[in-house]
Protein backbone atom coordinates (compact mmCIF):
# COMPACT_ATOMS: atom_id res chain seq x y z
CA UNK A 1 0.00 0.00 0.00
CA UNK A 2 2.85 2.37 0.87
CA UNK A 3 4.57 1.49 -2.42
CA UNK A 4 1.38 2.23 -4.33
CA UNK A 5 1.12 5.63 -2.65
CA UNK A 6 4.72 6.50 -3.55
CA UNK A 7 4.19 5.43 -7.16
CA UNK A 8 1.09 7.60 -7.40
CA UNK A 9 2.95 10.65 -6.02
CA UNK A 10 5.83 10.12 -8.47
CA UNK A 11 3.35 9.85 -11.35
CA UNK A 12 1.66 13.08 -10.28
CA UNK A 13 4.99 14.94 -10.15
CA UNK A 14 5.89 13.62 -13.60
CA UNK A 15 2.57 14.74 -15.06
CA UNK A 16 2.97 18.18 -13.53
CA UNK A 17 6.43 18.50 -15.08
CA UNK A 18 5.19 17.42 -18.49
CA UNK A 19 2.15 19.70 -18.31
CA UNK A 20 4.38 22.73 -17.87
CA UNK A 21 5.50 22.39 -21.48
CA UNK A 22 2.36 20.87 -23.03
CA UNK A 23 -0.95 22.31 -21.85
CA UNK A 24 -3.72 24.46 -23.24
CA UNK A 25 -6.30 24.44 -20.45
CA UNK A 26 -10.06 24.47 -20.93
CA UNK A 27 -11.16 25.97 -24.26
CA UNK A 28 -14.51 27.64 -24.87
CA UNK A 29 -16.71 25.46 -27.05
CA UNK A 30 -14.60 22.35 -26.58
CA UNK A 31 -15.96 18.88 -25.95
CA UNK A 32 -14.60 16.38 -23.50
CA UNK A 33 -14.80 12.64 -22.88
CA UNK A 34 -13.49 10.86 -19.80
CA UNK A 35 -13.42 7.50 -18.11
CA UNK A 36 -12.73 6.86 -14.45
CA UNK A 37 -12.03 4.22 -11.87
CA UNK A 38 -12.53 4.76 -8.16
CA UNK A 39 -13.72 3.60 -4.77
CA UNK A 40 -16.68 4.11 -2.47
CA UNK A 41 -17.42 3.70 1.24
CA UNK A 42 -20.39 1.44 0.42
CA UNK A 43 -20.12 -2.29 1.08
CA UNK A 44 -21.55 -4.93 -1.24
CA UNK A 45 -23.48 -8.13 -0.65
CA UNK A 46 -20.24 -9.78 0.45
CA UNK A 47 -19.56 -7.00 3.01
CA UNK A 48 -16.56 -5.82 0.97
CA UNK A 49 -15.89 -2.54 -0.81
CA UNK A 50 -15.48 -2.78 -4.58
CA UNK A 51 -13.81 -0.78 -7.34
CA UNK A 52 -16.24 1.47 -9.23
CA UNK A 53 -16.25 2.57 -12.88
CA UNK A 54 -17.72 5.46 -14.81
CA UNK A 55 -17.54 7.94 -17.64
CA UNK A 56 -18.70 11.39 -18.66
CA UNK A 57 -19.12 13.65 -21.69
CA UNK A 58 -19.12 17.43 -21.28
CA UNK A 59 -19.37 20.59 -23.33
CA UNK A 60 -17.33 23.55 -22.07
CA UNK A 61 -19.45 26.70 -22.24
CA UNK A 62 -16.40 28.74 -21.22
CA UNK A 63 -13.01 28.17 -19.56
CA UNK A 64 -14.91 28.34 -16.24
CA UNK A 65 -18.08 26.26 -16.74
CA UNK A 66 -18.89 22.96 -18.44
CA UNK A 67 -22.07 20.85 -18.52
CA UNK A 68 -22.80 17.32 -19.65
CA UNK A 69 -23.82 13.78 -18.73
CA UNK A 70 -22.25 11.09 -16.55
CA UNK A 71 -22.60 7.39 -15.76
CA UNK A 72 -21.43 5.50 -12.68
CA UNK A 73 -21.38 1.71 -12.16
CA UNK A 74 -20.75 0.18 -8.74
CA UNK A 75 -20.49 -3.63 -8.41
CA UNK A 76 -21.93 -4.88 -5.13
CA UNK A 77 -20.16 -8.24 -5.12
CA UNK A 78 -21.68 -11.66 -4.57
CA UNK A 79 -22.46 -13.92 -1.63
CA UNK A 80 -23.27 -17.65 -1.58
CA UNK A 81 -25.08 -19.29 1.33
CA UNK A 82 -26.99 -22.58 1.48
CA UNK A 83 -26.68 -23.04 -2.28
CA UNK A 84 -28.12 -19.60 -3.07
CA UNK A 85 -25.89 -16.97 -4.73
CA UNK A 86 -26.84 -13.31 -4.39
CA UNK A 87 -25.31 -10.57 -6.56
CA UNK A 88 -26.00 -6.91 -7.11
CA UNK A 89 -24.89 -3.62 -8.60
CA UNK A 90 -25.82 0.06 -8.51
CA UNK A 91 -25.98 2.52 -11.40
CA UNK A 92 -26.13 6.33 -11.40
CA UNK A 93 -26.86 8.33 -14.56
CA UNK A 94 -27.57 12.04 -14.87
CA UNK A 95 -26.35 15.55 -15.51
CA UNK A 96 -23.12 17.08 -14.26
CA UNK A 97 -21.74 20.62 -14.12
CA UNK A 98 -18.09 21.50 -13.48
CA UNK A 99 -16.83 24.95 -12.45
CA UNK A 100 -13.12 25.73 -12.77
CA UNK A 101 -11.69 27.80 -9.91
CA UNK A 102 -8.82 29.23 -12.00
CA UNK A 103 -8.08 29.76 -15.70
CA UNK A 104 -4.65 28.15 -15.53
CA UNK A 105 -3.52 26.11 -18.52
CA UNK A 106 -1.76 23.45 -16.44
CA UNK A 107 -3.44 22.48 -13.15
CA UNK A 108 -7.07 23.53 -12.78
CA UNK A 109 -8.88 22.95 -9.47
CA UNK A 110 -12.65 22.75 -9.82
CA UNK A 111 -15.97 22.20 -8.06
CA UNK A 112 -18.56 19.77 -9.40
CA UNK A 113 -22.28 19.17 -8.86
CA UNK A 114 -24.39 16.34 -10.26
CA UNK A 115 -27.92 14.94 -10.09
CA UNK A 116 -29.95 12.26 -11.86
CA UNK A 117 -31.44 8.80 -11.60
CA UNK A 118 -30.29 5.83 -9.53
CA UNK A 119 -30.93 2.12 -9.92
CA UNK A 120 -30.16 -0.72 -7.54
CA UNK A 121 -30.30 -4.22 -9.03
CA UNK A 122 -30.13 -7.52 -7.14
CA UNK A 123 -30.37 -11.13 -8.27
CA UNK A 124 -30.46 -14.49 -6.51
CA UNK A 125 -29.87 -17.85 -8.16
CA UNK A 126 -30.18 -21.44 -6.99
CA UNK A 127 -29.52 -24.15 -9.54
CA UNK A 128 -31.33 -23.22 -12.76
CA UNK A 129 -33.65 -20.72 -11.06
CA UNK A 130 -32.77 -17.01 -11.04
CA UNK A 131 -34.84 -14.23 -9.52
CA UNK A 132 -33.96 -10.56 -10.04
CA UNK A 133 -35.34 -7.23 -8.86
CA UNK A 134 -34.62 -3.53 -9.21
CA UNK A 135 -35.31 -0.48 -7.08
CA UNK A 136 -35.10 2.95 -8.72
CA UNK A 137 -34.72 6.48 -7.39
CA UNK A 138 -32.51 9.54 -7.70
CA UNK A 139 -29.21 10.98 -6.55
CA UNK A 140 -27.48 14.31 -6.08
CA UNK A 141 -23.89 15.07 -5.19
CA UNK A 142 -21.13 17.63 -5.03
CA UNK A 143 -17.38 17.69 -4.61
CA UNK A 144 -14.19 18.83 -6.24
CA UNK A 145 -10.89 17.86 -7.79
CA UNK A 146 -8.23 19.05 -10.19
CA UNK A 147 -7.66 18.69 -13.92
CA UNK A 148 -3.95 18.00 -14.46
CA UNK A 149 -2.89 18.32 -18.10
CA UNK A 150 -0.29 15.81 -19.24
CA UNK A 151 -0.47 16.85 -22.90
CA UNK A 152 -1.94 19.52 -25.12
CA UNK A 153 -5.48 18.22 -24.72
CA UNK A 154 -5.47 15.32 -22.27
CA UNK A 155 -4.62 14.55 -18.68
CA UNK A 156 -5.79 13.01 -15.41
CA UNK A 157 -8.38 14.19 -12.93
CA UNK A 158 -8.40 13.10 -9.26
CA UNK A 159 -11.79 13.84 -7.68
CA UNK A 160 -13.69 13.38 -4.42
CA UNK A 161 -17.47 13.59 -4.01
CA UNK A 162 -20.25 13.28 -1.49
CA UNK A 163 -23.32 11.64 -3.08
CA UNK A 164 -26.76 11.14 -1.55
CA UNK A 165 -28.66 8.25 -3.13
CA UNK A 166 -32.37 7.66 -2.59
CA UNK A 167 -34.34 4.60 -3.70
CA UNK A 168 -38.14 4.70 -3.93
CA UNK A 169 -40.49 2.21 -2.29
CA UNK A 170 -41.78 -0.50 -4.62
CA UNK A 171 -43.46 -3.89 -4.69
CA UNK A 172 -41.28 -6.75 -5.93
CA UNK A 173 -43.05 -10.06 -6.59
CA UNK A 174 -45.80 -9.17 -4.11
CA UNK A 175 -43.35 -8.05 -1.41
CA UNK A 176 -43.35 -4.38 -0.40
CA UNK A 177 -39.86 -2.85 -0.24
CA UNK A 178 -39.65 0.43 1.65
CA UNK A 179 -37.76 3.48 0.36
CA UNK A 180 -34.33 4.24 1.78
CA UNK A 181 -31.39 6.58 1.32
CA UNK A 182 -27.66 6.28 1.79
CA UNK A 183 -24.57 8.49 1.97
CA UNK A 184 -21.92 7.60 -0.58
CA UNK A 185 -18.39 9.03 -0.37
CA UNK A 186 -16.60 8.52 -3.67
CA UNK A 187 -13.01 9.02 -4.77
CA UNK A 188 -11.85 8.50 -8.35
CA UNK A 189 -9.13 9.05 -10.92
CA UNK A 190 -10.24 9.89 -14.46
CA UNK A 191 -8.39 10.14 -17.75
CA UNK A 192 -9.88 12.87 -19.94
CA UNK A 193 -9.51 13.98 -23.55
CA UNK A 194 -10.52 17.44 -24.80
CA UNK A 195 -11.28 18.21 -28.44
CA UNK A 196 -12.32 21.24 -30.49
CA UNK A 197 -12.97 24.65 -29.03
CA UNK A 198 -11.69 28.16 -29.48
CA UNK A 199 -8.16 28.86 -28.26
CA UNK A 200 -7.27 31.93 -26.27
CA UNK A 201 -4.02 33.31 -24.94
CA UNK A 202 -3.14 32.14 -21.45
CA UNK A 203 -0.24 32.65 -19.14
Amino acid sequence: MRYTGKSFCISMVFLLAVSTAHAQGVLTGSGEASGNVGFSNLKGADSNRHVTFGGAALYNLSPIAGVGFEYHFAPMGSLTEDGVTATGHMQLFGGVARFSLTNSSRVIPYAVVAAGGSSLHAAASAGNVTVSASQNGFYFGFGGGASIYAGNNWGIRPEFRYVREHFNSTTIQGIFVDSFGQNDYQGSIAVFYQFGGKSSSKS
